[in-house]
């Protein structure tokens, strides 16, 4: 048998910390791969930061990791180890949730630090994206609906970027998102900017966003989620991206994630296409996926009116 990337992958996206492990102790190859993760995950040998605060705090979000995804923790169990742990850090005495000690008492903590904190789930996770820089630009994107000037911000210097950066040893994990302003931000250091994976996959994802909920505030995140993948189909030419979306529809956490459950959606979309005319997903060419992800977004259009 040999190493195959995209089954790794698939253990990681699934927060399968054990199932990595296993899958990794079968390549002799692969051993430096393995002992780190022994090392991180069995032995909690967590990385370090130089401001003792920011360390602490850090480390009890390792920890949860740890909890989440190796020890297999119940996930409310997990979450309630993890605000213990703040909470004792912090000295609060009084009891408050996960989402009001990130919003009002870790914003404050890490901007006195000089540096820009975002907590919040991702993926249905806690897991903090902290960095100390941003730059402020915009973009022409063209969406199918017309051409849109976007606000973009560049953000640089991070030292914490969530949980699947964090399990997969910066393999893997989100390259931007829209903020509560409707702006685009975007981790600098994980794109090239000429790449598809910029243009189409950070930037028109991120704007059709920011465009769906300007135009529709109530959408739900599976529809949001959903339109932005067929945005990402019409524009993608260099890319196929359909062995990722399935990844993300076959994946554990599927039903509760809206990056899971809107590539499910596409995937049922795209096989009731087939069905026309009896061919296979495998088999489709860059200019048939354009063609039919055009048509699901025309009709998920109708239906959003």
């Amino acid at each position: 048998m040999r190493f195959d990337r995209n089954d790794y992958y698939t253990f990681l996206i699934n927060g399968d910390l054990p199932g990595v492990i296993a899958y990794l102790k079968q390549f002799p190859d692969k051993e430096n791969l393995y002992k780190s993760f022994i090392n991180r995950f069995e032995r909690g040998q967590f990385d370090t930061f130089e401001d003792d605060l920011v360390n602490n705090i850090l480390k009890a979000y390792q920890s949860y990791y740890r909890d989440a995804f190796y020890l297999r923790l119940d996930k409310r169990q997990a979450e309630a180890a993890l605000r213990d742990q703040l909470t004792e850090i912090l000295g609060i005495k009084d009891p408050m949730s996960l989402e009001f000690l990130e919003r009002d008492k870790l914003a404050k903590v890490f901007a006195d630090k000089h540096l820009h904190f975002m907590g919040g789930r991702t993926d249905g996770y806690y897991g903090p994206y902290v960095w100390k820089s941003t730059e402020i630009t915009t973009y022409e994107v063209e969406l199918p609906d017309g051409i849109e000037t976007y606000t973009v911000k560049l953000l640089d210097g991070f030292i914490s970027k969530s949980w699947l950066d964090y399990i997969s040893y910066g393999e893997l994990g989100t390259g931007g998102w829209t903020d509560s302003d409707g702006v685009i931000c975007c981790i600098r250091q994980g794109y090239d900017f000429d790449s598809e994976d910029f243009r189409v996959s950070l930037l028109k994802h991120e704007a059709q966003h920011a465009r769906d909920i300007r135009q529709n505030g109530a959408m739900s995140s599976e529809d949001l989620e959903y339109r932005a993948k067929l945005v990402e189909l019409i524009y993608s030419t260099e890319r196929n991206l359909l062995p990722h979306f399935i990844r993300e529809a076959e994946g554990a956490n599927a039903e509760s994630s809206g990056h899971g459950s809107a590539s499910r959606r596409l995937l049922e979309g795209l096989n009731r296409k087939l069905d026309l005319w009896h061919g296979k997903i495998e088999e489709l060419s860059v200019c048939q996926i354009q063609s039919i992800a055009k048509e699901l977004l025309q009709e998920s259009n109708s239906e959003n009116k």
